[in-house]
């Protein structure tokens, strides 16, 4: 005679707690269940990461944006400035030593041509791929666990 398994009893405290009892759990299940949740963890760091990476570049953009919106704006008013005085010495309303002008006029220039290569060279670097990197680094390390 077969006997009809009935479910665990539930301790009266515990049973505003306890849903549904349901079948018995292999360890194949818990071993699956765990495997979900690593990925589900995994997926959730990438996300995380990747949101931050997101974040952090249009915040930079921002930034590079606004400095270089200044930077222009000095250079235009340097530049302004360099040839207001140079037409003014040009129409003898200043009058500077021929060597102190060329040298006043070559300097700017060159703080100028100096300020182009700043915003070159730091506000328009390529775009940082350090997190592709690492994602493909942890992509590897995790992946030797299997």
């Amino acid at each position: 005679m077969a006997r009809k398994k009935h479910p665990p009893q539930v301790p009266d405290t515990l049973k505003n707690l306890v849903q549904d009892v349901g079948n018995p759990v292999s360890s194949s299940d818990v071993d699956s269940y765990g495997k979900l949740r690593q990925i589900e963890d995994r997926s959730h760091q990438i996300r995380t990461i990747v949101r931050a990476w997101k974040d952090q570049q249009a915040q930079d953009r921002m930034m590079r944006e606004r400095y270089a919106n200044y930077l222009i704006v000095a250079m235009g008013v340097q530049a302004l400035a360099v040839n207001v005085v140079f037409v003014l010495i040009g129409c003898g309303l200043l009058t500077f030593e021929p060597w102190t002008a060329k040298t006043f006029i070559m300097a700017v220039f060159a703080e100028i041509a100096a300020m182009v290569l700043i915003i070159v060279k730091y506000l328009f670097t390529p775009s940082s791929d350090k997190v592709l990197q690492f994602l493909d680094e942890k992509k590897r390390t995790t992946g030797k666990g299997r």
